[in-house]
């Protein structure tokens, strides 16, 4: 799923960082600006789906040669 990022930022939602804020909430950080979303236009299985892939893309930039 494609978004823009108030910064201008293009590119897939699932390509945010992963964040926990301080209240304990799940969100989706942009990783040009830092602008956090907390996905609350998702509900249910959609919701998960995105930060399970979120996770995923995030594991995968840290260590680039994993599969």
């Amino acid at each position: 799923m494609r978004e823009i990022c108030f910064c201008g930022r293009v590119g897939k939602v699932e390509d945010r960082e992963p964040v926990i804020l301080e209240s304990g909430e799940q969100a989706l950080e942009c990783p040009d600006c830092g602008d956090v979303d907390l996905v609350n236009w998702l509900k249910g299985e959609a919701r998960t789906d995105i930060f399970e892939e979120a996770a995923k893309r995030h594991a995968r930039r840290l260590s680039p040669n994993a599969a």
